[in-house]
């Protein structure tokens, strides 16, 4: 008979495939109190968090640049 907790469950990766190149960084107080409040709003690791906020600032960072070649 099998218990719950003997029962061992497949490692989930969360992140997409390939992203293996972590990167560290730091944060104030404030800034990581913001950071703990959006992934608990989304429901979010940290890390997942911090990716994705990274990559909506990547992209919004790229239109900028690229607009302002443009002028």
């Amino acid at each position: 008979m099998s218990h719950p907790e003997t029962i061992a469950h497949p490692t989930v990766s969360r992140a997409p495939k390939g992203c293996n190149r972590p990167v560290m960084t730091h944060l104030t107080e404030t800034e990581r109190q913001r950071l703990e409040g959006i992934a608990e709003l989304e429901m979010r690791s940290l890390s997942a968090t911090s990716r994705l906020l990274l990559l909506k600032g990547l992209e919004q960072y790229e239109a900028e640049t690229e607009q302002a070649a443009r002028s």
